[in-house]
């Protein structure tokens, strides 16, 4: 933020400097024409009508080279733009189906072998040689210190990154040989950073299907322990929120993700603090609702109440998974 604030800063000056000189050199440039000119007509050598003639044609000139300033500062600035999308615009469109091996057999669960991950050559390794199995319609939750490399290994299980070293198997099937449709069609996952959109709450939960199910949508806006807080509001589920949910509580958001996360029926539920914002009784709510469904549910959470809805723990320190815990142990010793 510091480097940002006085990079404007200089910014600032420079426009200023440049302003002021622009004004200068025009203002000298104007004035000494008018003079040269001026003594030309007075030497009979200009007549004072090619005195005006000449000064107009003068003021269209400097105008459009100051025009032509202004638009290769613009240019340059496109530039700028353009190599920011250049590494959107330039990489590989996803193939649908890269390995043609067709649909994973969703009850052989979830397989992570030696994964390892980091961000750039020469960083740490964020997710280091991780190993662990998830069977299917278990509820696992991954605790561990921040910055242990949860999320990240959340990414690396929903298709969002590639593993560097290692494989990771969803029903007994590569992710790397997965149709992309297959795998996401899966997955439902509410992130610590997901956003809800422009529109109504019931477009917001179907995220936009053109072909919205109705009851289904109530149907798991009651799993989220949102249906009644929608009921209550003037309009129900056509209620218009503003960008990003800014007229929404942040449990509310929440729940509202989780149900957008439930609409797509998935085998398998990823919840990265997806309750933090949830007191205790309406979280209780969430759980029990969520249990009830025959999917698999991978919970990062700090929050113990969190944490003891889940039948394994799984305790992450350096990008890997030191202990595992069932679900009668107590939830202290697993706690960092």
């Amino acid at each position: 933020m510091q480097d940002a604030v006085n990079q404007e800063i200089r910014l600032a000056k420079f426009a200023q400097v440049f302003v002021g000189a622009n004004q200068l050199i025009f203002g000298l440039e104007r004035v000494l024409v008018i003079w040269i000119g001026a003594n030309l007509a007075l030497q009979s050598v200009f007549s004072v009508g090619m005195l005006i003639a000449y000064l107009a044609y003068k003021d269209q000139f400097a105008l459009r080279m100051a025009g032509l300033v202004d638009r290769a500062i613009e240019f340059r600035l496109l530039r700028l733009h353009g190599e920011r999308l250049a590494d959107i615009v330039q990489s590989e469109p996803e193939s649908s189906n890269p390995g043609g091996l067709g649909r994973p057999d969703s009850l052989r669960g979830i397989e992570i072998r030696n994964v390892s991950y980091r961000y750039s050559e020469g960083e740490p390794w964020i997710v280091n040689d991780c190993s662990f199995t998830i069977k299917h319609g278990d509820s696992v939750a991954i605790v561990g210190e921040s910055g242990c490399g949860k999320t990240t290994l959340v990414k690396l299980i929903l298709g969002l990154l590639k593993p560097d070293k290692g494989s990771l198997l969803i029903g007994g099937i590569d992710t790397s040989q997965l149709a992309t449709n297959d795998l996401r069609a899966m997955i439902g996952a509410v992130m610590q950073d997901d956003q809800l959109f422009a529109g109504s709450i019931a477009e917001n939960i179907s995220f936009f299907d053109s072909d919205l199910d109705f009851d289904r949508v109530q149907r798991v806006a009651e799993l989220a322990a949102i249906h009644l807080d929608i009921s209550a509001m003037p309009m129900g589920y056509q209620t218009l929120i503003g960008d990003m949910g800014s007229s929404l509580s942040g449990g509310q958001k929440q729940r509202i993700v989780l149900a957008r996360a439930l609409y797509r029926n998935p085998l398998v539920l990823v919840l990265d603090e997806a309750t933090s914002h949830l007191d205790v009784m309406k979280e209780r709510l969430v759980s029990d609702a969520i249990k009830s469904l025959p999917i698999t549910r991978i919970i990062i959470a700090h929050r113990p109440e969190t944490i003891a809805s889940a039948d394994r723990v799984l305790v992450m320190e350096q990008g890997r998974i030191v202990h595992e815990f069932g679900a009668q142990v107590q939830l202290e010793t697993a706690s960092p």
